[in-house]
């Protein structure tokens, strides 16, 4: 009776966690292969890569001797930008809200934040990084997204000022 109450319980245990433990090897050799493509992709344009930051949305790499960017999207086939900084006149981060119906006064919420990497001359945006959409189920918190926007606003900003 002890041995069968002790197999039934391990068989539980298994049917639980079983998946769990799949979802997170899944998940670990996705990241696995997102950093060897950003890492390929930054090999064949010579670049080391100082930073990097893997994300559900977009894969971004930064090389800070060659003032260049590279920005990969895996959502569409793992297209990917490599953006000269030296190029870049100002970067900033552009966050969207909406008033909070029946909440108190000037109360909003957060519905998109994105990086934008603007060029003088002629003024046009370059490049958009969103890091957050309301209506993109892939995003995590808004509140997160944009201390990482703010992260790599910053390690943008010292590659520019440089």
């Amino acid at each position: 009776m002890e041995n069968a109450s002790v197999a039934i319980g391990i068989v539980l245990l298994l049917v639980f966690i079983g998946p769990i433990l799949y979802l997170i090897f899944r998940q670990s050799a996705k990241e696995k292969l997102h950093v060897s493509s950003l890492k390929k992709i930054s090999t064949d344009h010579q670049m080391q890569l100082d930073d990097m930051e893997i994300n559900n949305l977009f894969l971004l790499g930064i090389d800070n001797n060659a003032k260049k960017l590279i920005i990969v999207e895996p959502q569409k086939n793992m297209e990917f930008n490599v953006i000269d900084l030296n190029n870049i006149n100002e970067s900033y981060i552009s966050k969207k809200t909406i008033p909070v119906p029946g909440a108190t006064k000037n109360r909003t919420a957060v519905t998109h934040i994105s990086l934008e990497l603007i060029k003088n001359n002629p003024k046009q945006r370059v490049s958009e990084i969103t890091f957050y959409d309301e209506d993109d189920n892939a995003s995590l918190s808004a509140e997160s997204q944009l201390f990482l926007a703010n992260k790599w606003n910053d390690l943008i900003q010292r590659n520019l000022s440089a």
